[in-house]
C-alpha cells in the first residue's frame, strides 16, 4: 500500500512541476520557423502558415469535425470563445494540438477529450458580451516545439494600429482552407469599432482588428482562435483578442470583432489555480495517506 500511494504521489508530483516549469516559458516558438508580421495575400483566409508557426493553436472539434478554434494556455487549458458551445456537453468534444492540415495526421498532431467546458457565467449568447470559455483538457498535452502555450496578457495593452495575427482553419471566399492560415491584422480604436458596429454592439470587454477596406477577416470555424500580439521587449506572444462575431467576413467596413483577454485574465488564472489548488489538496492527502501507511 505504502509503495502505490509513493508512485501516485511521485506522478502526480511531476505533473504538477510539468505544468508550472512550462508556464515560465509561454509565447515562445521555434527558432526554425520564419518570421510572419504581414499578410501575404488579402484573401480571407490570409496566406499559409509554415508548419510549428503556431505551436498554441487548438482545433477543437464536435463529432470529430472542426467547429471552432482555440488557444493553450497551459497544459491543460484552452482558451476559446463561449459561443461555440451552446449547451454541448463535454462527451461531445475533442481538442487537436500541433495540427497544420486538418484533412491528415500530421507529425507532432495530439487528440485529446474535454474534460470540463467553462463558459463565463457573465456570458450573452445574445450580445457575445463576455465570449470566453475555457476547456479543460482531460490529460495534459505533452509539450514540444509544435505544442507550446501562449502567455496571457501583460499589464500594458498594445498602442491602437499595432500589428496582431490570427491564425485559424476557417473559410475562404472560394471552398474551404485545409491547412493553418496566417494573417496580419491592426488594432482598431474602440470609437471606431463603435462607430463601424454599433455603440450598442461594441462593448469595454471587445474589440476591433482589421482593415476598414476589407480583403482580410477571421471567418466561420476561425470563432475562438487567438488574436496574438508579440511583445517588442520580450518577443513572446501573448493572447490578447479571441475570434468572437463581424458583420459578414472580410467586408468593407466591418472590422473583425474580438474578446478583449485582458478583461478576463484574473478570471482565467483564478479558474486554473482552483483546480492547482485541487492538485494540492490531493498531494496533500496522498502525503498524508503515504506516511501513515
Amino acid at each position: 500500500m505504502n509503495k502505490t500511494f509513493t508512485k501516485i504521489f511521485d506522478c502526480v508530483l511531476q505533473l504538477y512541476l510539468i505544468v508550472v516549469l512550462w508556464s515560465a516559458v509561454c509565447g515562445q516558438r521555434s527558432s526554425a520557423v520564419p518570421n510572419i508580421t504581414q499578410p501575404r495575400s488579402r484573401i480571407v483566409g490570409g496566406s499559409p502558415a509554415p508548419p510549428g508557426s503556431w505551436p498554441w493553436l487548438v482545433n477543437l472539434q464536435l463529432d470529430g469535425g472542426l467547429m471552432c478554434g482555440g488557444v493553450l494556455v497551459d497544459s491543460s487549458w484552452v482558451v476559446t470563445a463561449a459561443h461555440c458551445f451552446a449547451g454541448r456537453s463535454e462527451s461531445y468534444w475533442t481538442a487537436v494540438v500541433g495540427e497544420f492540415d486538418i484533412t491528415k495526421t500530421d507529425p507532432d498532431e495530439q487528440v485529446l477529450k474535454v474534460n470540463r467546458i467553462i463558459p463565463h457565467p457573465k456570458f450573452n449568447p445574445k450580445t457575445f458580451n463576455n465570449d470566453i470559455a475555457l476547456v479543460e483538457l482531460t490529460t495534459p498535452v505533452v509539450l514540444s516545439d509544435h505544442v507550446t502555450p501562449v502567455c496571457l496578457p501583460g499589464g500594458t495593452e498594445p498602442p491602437t494600429g499595432s500589428p496582431c495575427l490570427v491564425a485559424g482553419w476557417g473559410s475562404l471566399y472560394e471552398g474551404n482552407t485545409c491547412a493553418e492560415k496566417v494573417f496580419s491584422v491592426p488594432l482598431l480604436p474602440q470609437s471606431t469599432c463603435k462607430s463601424t458596429l454599433g455603440k450598442d454592439l461594441v462593448t469595454n470587454t471587445m474589440l476591433c482588428a482589421g482593415y476598414l477596406s476589407g480583403g482580410i477577416d477571421s471567418c466561420q470555424g476561425d470563432s475562438g482562435g487567438p488574436l496574438i500580439y508579440q511583445d517588442r521587449m520580450s518577443g513572446r506572444f501573448q493572447l490578447y483578442g479571441i475570434t468572437s462575431w463581424g458583420d459578414g467576413c472580410g467586408e468593407k467596413g466591418k472590422p473583425g470583432v474580438y474578446t478583449r483577454v485582458s478583461a478576463f485574465s484574473d478570471w482565467i488564472q483564478s479558474e486554473i489555480q482552483s483546480r492547482f489548488k485541487t492538485t494540492e489538496h490531493i498531494l496533500s492527502l496522498l502525503k498524508i495517506a503515504t506516511l501513515t501507511s
